[in-house]
């Protein structure tokens, strides 16, 4: 090729070149733009709680008995007694967390309770309570350790103890239908939960309603290899580290007594005895 003509060429191609480059550049300045503003117009509000709450409607966490158990097998190949739990609402109140953060990368939670009043408005506080992303499939937001199982003996000596990584609460199961409050459809749903980069979660519990962690989920599992044959107690706690106000803070503990047994193939057995005060 002469010098001419590679001189052509790149006279061609420098322009050409310049141009791409401003055309990244200006889509990367727009880009930043746009992401600016989504965070300007719709970051959660994180304002100071507002004025005292006027006959404020508290909500009144409590667990649902253990009413199915079963023996399963855990990836690890350790054998686990595995049951459902459920969390509900027998307040007043809907159980409501408002939860932001400055950016959607942040880990830093600002995680508030908020309290509806009797004349139809609400206050808030702030919590020590945090979020944990759910990504063992939920794909959503989880308060982090607002429930807790125990194995026991039956005297109260603490065997083991699992602290749920996370709950994200929604309206699943209706239980107690007859409390004022109680809606009779669900209000509160999974969307409430947010997604990665949301910058805010909406979560909320209505009057008379659960939500129902079946015997698949994590954090639904209590190892039992080590344990002799005999009769235990399986504890399950609701806001363990009471995070949240609640109109009656001495009703968060459901005990079941449970039989652990060895089948004549050698296969770990467990039942339900039945349900302890």
């Amino acid at each position: 090729m002469t010098r001419h003509a590679m001189q052509h060429d790149a006279g061609v191609l420098l322009p050409a070149l310049r141009s791409r480059t401003r055309i990244v550049f200006l889509a990367i300045i727009a880009a930043v733009a746009v992401v600016t503003l989504l965070y300007l117009f719709l970051r959660p509000d994180t304002s100071a709680p507002l004025a005292a709450p006027v006959e404020p409607r508290y909500p009144d966490l409590r667990m649902g008995p253990i009413d199915d158990i079963t023996v399963g097998l855990t990836p690890e190949g350790t054998i686990s007694v595995r049951f459902p739990a459920t969390i509900g609402n027998f307040g007043d109140g809907d159980f409501l967390v408002r939860a932001a953060r400055a950016h959607p990368f942040s880990d830093e939670w600002k995680v508030l309770q908020r309290v509806t009043d009797a004349d139809a408005r609400f206050s808030q506080r702030e919590t020590p309570a945090t979020l944990v992303w759910g990504g063992d499939g939920h794909n959503h937001w989880h308060v982090k350790h607002v429930e807790a199982h125990r194995v026991e003996t039956l005297d109260g000596e603490i065997l083991g103890e699992v602290v749920k990584g996370g709950f994200c609460f929604f309206d699943t199961d209706l239980l107690y239908d007859d409390l004022p409050a109680t809606p009779d459809d669900p209000v509160y749903s999974a969307v409430g939960c947010g997604g990665q980069l949301d910058l805010g979660v909406h979560m909320g519990l209505s009057v008379g309603w659960g939500d129902r962690y079946p015997t698949h989920m994590l954090d639904q599992t209590v190892r039992v290899n080590e344990l002799p044959d005999g009769n235990y107690v399986v504890r399950m706690i609701a806001d363990p580290f009471d995070w949240f106000v609640e109109s009656d803070e001495t009703n968060n503990e459901v005990a079941t007594e449970i039989a652990v047994g060895t089948g004549i193939d050698g296969v770990r057995t467990v039942e339900i005895v039945g349900q302890l005060d």
